[in-house]
């Protein structure tokens, strides 16, 4: 009970003090003359530029542009930020040239600075981004670190996620497990063998200078069951050597952890390709395999290779051979 009265005091006392102070008067500028008060009760905060103190309090609402921190639960600025905002929900309505971190964030308009929160929001971007879910309503030209990026027009910086979306590469690179890029990107499916899988599926994506593979692999020993599935990733860069004929390096791994396995194959293949038209490639490639197991799940031995070297019970090198065949997407 005292301390809802201190409270009560305070909100009594701010309003008392700021409440008739006149923040501003628009008649001078040729609209019907106006003024607006100023509200400073440490738990809702309504100022007007100019107002040249931070605003801390549960919600701050400040008109115009500040170049003040603002502290609190929601803060709004209509118009520019030069400076940092700390809340769970924190929007600006115009540029940002500072810092947003909060639960969610949002800059309407030009962004230089870092936004970090579960999800940020920017127009066209220059800085980072580091939350869950973020987004450039333009362009990104800095980092977006996070599960899900997206930048809406076009990326000449760096995306690091689990998925990244970009409608334009310009000079920048999507890392993730999917990257899909409209225009300038690079995405194929593929079908392989190796002397460990005979039937590998996989999905590239990103662009020609680093793309990622996941893949699906399983092989026919015997009779159908779910421990001859095997997953796995990779990562890869395509280099034109002419229209034709092409490089394709990748490192690969693959688990076959499914029923209580737990093998591993980290593999290195200099493919070399051949482009039989715009959409459809082949590619061969010697390969060299590390295979790792443990008590539990014993290597498993190669369907074919060129050559084996034992280090121990669980572990080999294992010199191969691979083959693809692409067929290459193009979304514009």
């Amino acid at each position: 009970m005292r301390f809802v009265k201190i409270a009560f005091a305070v909100v009594i006392m701010g309003v008392f003090v700021f409440g008739n102070v006149q923040a501003r008067e628009d008649g001078q500028s040729g609209g019907e003359g106006s003024s607006t008060a100023i509200v400073y009760t440490f738990f809702l905060n309504i100022a007007v530029e100019p107002f040249m103190f931070p605003l801390i309090g549960f919600v701050n609402i400040h008109r115009g542009n500040h170049t003040l921190p603002q502290i609190g639960f929601v803060n709004w600025n209509t118009g520019n930020f030069s400076t940092q905002q700390l809340g769970f929900v924190n929007t600006i309505g115009g540029d940002l040239n500072g810092a947003q971190a909060g639960f969610v964030n949002t800059a309407a308009g030009n962004t230089s600075g870092a936004q970090i929160g579960f999800v940020n929001t920017g127009a066209s971007f220059s800085g980072a981004q580091v939350g869950f879910v973020n987004t450039a309503v333009r362009e990104s030209r800095g980092l977006q670190l996070g599960f899900v990026n997206t930048a809406a027009e076009a990326l000449s910086g760096t995306q690091i996620g689990f998925i990244n979306f970009v409608d334009n590469i310009e000079d920048g690179i999507p890392i993730g497990f999917i990257s899909i890029v409209r225009r300038g990107g690079f995405m194929a499916v593929e079908y392989s063998f190796s002397e460990f899988s005979i039937f590998n599926v996989g999905l590239k994506s990103g662009v020609e200078r680093f793309y990622t593979t996941v893949f699906v692999s399983y092989n026919a020993v015997d009779e159908f069951a779910t421990r001859h599935f095997a997953l796995g990733v990779g990562i890869g860069t395509l280099i034109p050597i002419t229209d034709l004929f092409f490089l394709s390096p990748e490192l690969n791994n693959m688990s076959a952890f499914i029923n209580g396995d737990n093998r591993q194959y980290l593999s290195f293949v200099p493919y070399f390709g051949f482009n039989l038209n715009n959409r459809f490639s082949i590619a061969i490639a010697p390969s060299v395999t590390w295979a790792r197991g443990n008590d539990d799940s014993p290597l498993q031995s190669p369907s074919f290779s060129i050559a084996e070297h034992t280090i121990d019970r669980r572990n080999s090198i294992v010199f191969g051979a691979r083959a693809a065949l692409r067929f290459r997407f193009f979304m514009y």
